[in-house]
């Protein structure tokens, strides 16, 4: 079921003109984060989460994030479900939550949660 979610997630922004590269696995992208010395750029969804579906299509999708995400960090989804993923650290009780990690799984930034538009994500996230 996870996988068919991450799956129809994938086709739906693929559709898109530009795209995230998502990962959809932590431990692939801190592999990768670490190769490349990127942040990684961790969103954390639940199941049937209207907030979440309202990042996804609409936050994330605008070409000044999408562009910025794919040049500068590793980006990867993971659910509330899987707990595949370092849990202690990226604890929440809401969903979306969006953490910035540096390749050693320290947090750059605070997380932010909830209704998340582009201009708050620009602030908090990608603001030095």
């Amino acid at each position: 079921m996870k996988l068919t979610a991450i799956l129809l997630l994938f086709f739906y922004t693929a559709m898109q003109a530009e795209t995230i590269s998502w990962y959809g696995s932590f431990k692939s992208a801190l592999y990768t984060a670490r190769n490349k010395n990127r942040p990684i750029f961790v969103v954390v969804v639940k199941r049937n989460c209207d907030e979440c579906r309202q990042l996804f299509a609409g936050t994330l999708r605008e070409e000044r994030i999408v562009r910025k995400i794919n040049e500068k960090m590793v980006p990867v989804i993971v659910t509330k479900e899987d707990e595949n993923y370092p849990v202690e650290l990226l604890y929440t009780l809401v969903y979306p939550t969006i953490f910035l990690l540096s390749p050693q799984e320290v947090i750059i930034k605070p997380p932010i949660s909830g209704a998340i538009d582009a201009n708050l994500l620009e602030k908090k996230i990608f603001d030095e």
